[in-house]
């Protein structure tokens, strides 16, 4: 069974995989690293955001096939929770 942070977890993945294939490519998944970034901070500019965001998808596409799937999903947005202390009640 699911938990309530899995559930929350997998739609915020569903509302970024824009063609429904079941993983998010790289500009897919840059959006939503960009749209976390800026959730946490107001300081950084656009191209750390998107050098970041470039970073984020080399470390997270574990099997490093090019696409982020829901488990390598999963584990950005607990690091972003456990340690950049994001909130999914946010």
């Amino acid at each position: 069974m699911e938990s309530e942070e899995d559930k929350f977890i997998r739609r915020m993945f569903g509302s970024y995989d824009d063609d429904d294939n079941g993983y998010l490519d790289k500009g897919e998944f840059c959006k939503v690293v960009k749209s976390l970034i800026k959730s946490l901070s107001e300081d950084q500019t656009d191209e750390e955001i998107e050098e970041i965001a470039k970073e984020s998808v080399e470390k997270f596409d574990l099997n490093k096939n090019g696409k982020i799937e829901f488990d390598e999903f999963r584990e950005l947005v607990r690091f972003l929770i456990d340690e950049k202390g994001l909130s999914i009640n946010n």
